[in-house]
């Protein structure tokens, strides 16, 4: 069995681009005030979705 990716739900945005870029070290290009952030590390995407935006969307 194999995790191909997976979403998060985030009330801070910037706080959590800042985790994943700067200890994580992922390579991020989306701004700290992005909604939404794809991530690939490995083969595995990572789904950041801010709370609210997705709140609103749905």
């Amino acid at each position: 069995m194999r995790l191909d990716g997976f979403g998060l739900f985030v009330k801070d945005m910037a706080a959590m681009i800042r985790f994943y870029r700067d200890v994580l070290g992922f390579e991020i290009k989306e701004g700290e005030d992005t909604s939404n952030v794809y991530l690939v590390k490995d083969g595995t995407l990572f789904l950041l979705y801010g709370r609210k935006d997705f709140e609103d969307m749905t």
